[in-house]
């Protein structure tokens, strides 16, 4: 199917990606977001548009949908968690209410659906903490932006039944991938990669056994996409965890993975008590069943797939090649 898309922080480190996906199926992309895109390396230049907009203004969200009729919206916009944390209040804003945002003014102009990334934040919790989630885990977070994910998800779920809106969404663990500008807490796991790859120290904050479920961006984007194209009848669960490379890699291991290629990487361990914290109160694995027996979805990179694709893209870009 060939639709308008809108993408709401489609200038970010996973919607970049996902644009060139989506312009790959013929669709036309229009960009929700403060930061200017990156230069788009699929499609031609009328395939996609670029709204300089704000997720906590209500009015500009409304005219974008409104002006660009979109069938389909992808949220992706979102405070991450360490700067939430340094600013809980921007992170209500910018995580809650865009949310709210988004989802009204789909309503109010018959958007077909709307597709949100949540996270792995939502089971942050030091008191209730499980070693490994399934869909029926509980959600306790303690950390503003699992508090700010855990909403949206409710919020989603309850227009869904109000409303009768098709609102899907998954649970990201930890991303890792190339050129990640955001901070957050476990932001490490792809700088480890990157700082090797261009010969830079780098202080991983977390101890060499830290182990938090890890996703390579590739099969990120590939989930959003077949989560996109499921019919909808078959869709129960609405809100989808979605695996992690298995088994699940230390800090440590991510070291001597690049280290194959990049002998004298400069990483060393430096525990900060605030990322440490955090961490530890994460869970070590998150499965994806019902994904898998929904939409048939399954985890398809390696540890060692995931840093040879990444020194490959991170060396290919920095070499000009697309």
């Amino acid at each position: 199917m060939s639709e308008t898309i809108l993408i709401t922080g489609g200038s970010g480190f996973l919607g970049r990606q996902l644009i060139g996906e989506l312009i790959g199926q013929g669709n036309r992309i229009v960009i929700f977001d403060l930061k200017s895109p990156a230069p788009v390396l699929h499609g031609d230049d009328h395939d996609v548009v670029h709204v300089r907009g704000d997720i906590t203004n209500l009015p500009e969200v409304l005219n974008a949908v409104r002006d660009f009729t979109p069938e389909t919206i992808f949220h992706l916009a979102a405070l991450l968690s360490e700067p939430s944390e340094a600013n809980p209040w921007a992170s209500i804003n910018v995580n809650g209410l865009g949310t709210y945002h988004i989802l009204e003014a789909a309503r109010l102009f018959d958007t077909k659906r709307v597709i949100f990334t949540s996270s792995m934040a939502v089971y942050v919790n030091s008191e209730h903490r499980v070693e490994v989630i399934s869909e029926p885990a509980i959600q306790r977070p303690q950390i503003i932006y699992g508090v700010t994910k855990a909403f949206s998800e409710l919020l989603g779920l309850y227009y869904h039944r109000k409303f009768g809106m098709d609102v899907r969404g998954i649970r990201l663990p930890q991303l890792i991938g190339p050129n990640v500008e955001s901070q957050g807490f476990g932001q490490y796991n792809s700088k480890i990669i990157q700082a090797a790859i261009l010969r830079l120290p780098f202080e991983v904050k977390v101890p060499e056994e830290t182990v938090v479920p890890l996703l390579y961006v590739k099969d990120a984007v590939r989930s959003l996409v077949m989560l996109y194209h499921a019919p909808e009848d078959g869709l129960v669960t609405r809100i989808y965890n979605v695996g992690q490379i298995m088994p699940p890699p230390r800090a440590v291991d991510i070291v001597n993975a690049v280290r194959r290629y990049y002998p004298g990487a400069q990483i060393t361990f430096k525990p900060d008590p605030g990322f440490t914290e955090v961490a530890k109160n994460t869970p070590r694995e998150i499965k994806g069943d019902e994904a898998q027996r929904e939409w048939s979805w399954s985890v398809s990179y390696s540890l060692e797939d995931a840093v040879k694709d990444f020194v490959q893209s991170f060396t290919a870009s920095e070499n000009g090649e697309s």
